[in-house]
């Protein structure tokens, strides 16, 4: 889960952990669950969208944003028609949309297992972000989209290595590294050293690496791929699932001085 937070207002991308849990990571960021005025989601797999959401969604009358090809795997649960008859289910598809007042959001369809996810570039008056994860290559139009962005956030998840090496079914093996699956080390590197070439001097100012497969990676085998460049690695930072980040910061461009955007993974 990455909060997006511009003045007083909060959006989530992707709700992984518990409402309880958010909550608590939320008040220890110096904000509240009662300042989220979007949730955008990937996609639902459980560990990007946890069920319990429905109804604190519900309860606080939060709109959730969510690709139309999603919309039949929310539909398996029972109290999501809740969600739909308060208006709070906001279907996009390939046009771009304002979750938030001013906070523009553009799609980017990505290759994972059966209906794919979804990538974002967010983009204010204060800077642009590009998000990524759970994808099994990247596409031309990430390259394209995320390029000059001043927040890159894009998976990490495996090492190939440890990776044919776990106790895994094969099967789960193939997924995963096959190009529906997910992003080793190598290839988030090489993504981000084409973004980074195609960007203007100094962007992306913050490389965020999320998604890293507790069984199958480690951070220094992320790291040591990514010391390949120092003129990259010294912009990175790894997260953890089990504890919070700091925030970052995306700074505004002269003239404009007057928002910041704030993320936190």
């Amino acid at each position: 889960s990455a909060v997006v937070r511009t003045g007083d207002a909060v959006m989530l991308i992707d709700v992984g952990f518990g409402p309880v849990t958010i909550a608590r990571r939320l008040a220890a960021s110096n904000t509240a669950l009662e300042h989220v005025r979007a949730i955008l989601l990937t996609h639902l797999d459980q560990d990007h969208f946890r069920p319990a959401w429905i109804q604190t969604l519900a309860r606080w009358k939060i709109p959730l944003f969510l690709h139309r090809w999603q919309v039949p795997d929310l539909h398996r649960h029972d109290v999501s028609r809740h969600l739909e008859n308060a208006g709070l289910i906001h279907i996009f598809d390939r046009e771009p949309f304002e979750p938030l007042p001013k906070i523009h959001v553009e799609p980017v369809s990505l290759p994972h297992d059966r209906q794919g996810t979804s990538g974002f570039l967010v983009q204010s008056a204060a800077g642009r972000i590009g998000y990524a994860t759970d994808l099994g290559h990247v596409p031309s139009r990430l390259l394209d989209c995320f390029s000059g962005v001043d927040l890159l956030a894009i998976e990490s998840n495996y090492d190939p290595e440890m990776q044919r090496s776990s106790p895994r079914p094969t099967f789960v093996k193939r997924r995963i590294m096959g190009r529906l699956g997910h992003l080793s080390n190598a290839q988030a590197f090489e993504a981000v050293r084409q973004i980074t070439e195609r960007s203007p001097q100094g962007r992306p100012q913050h490389i965020v690496l999320l998604h890293r497969s507790q069984r199958c990676n480690e951070p220094r085998r992320v790291l040591s791929e990514f010391d390949q460049d120092p003129q990259i690695s010294r912009r990175v930072t790894l997260t953890h699932q089990r504890r919070r980040s700091r925030w970052f910061k995306i700074r505004p461009l002269p003239p404009i001085r007057y928002c910041q955007l704030n993320w936190q993974f």
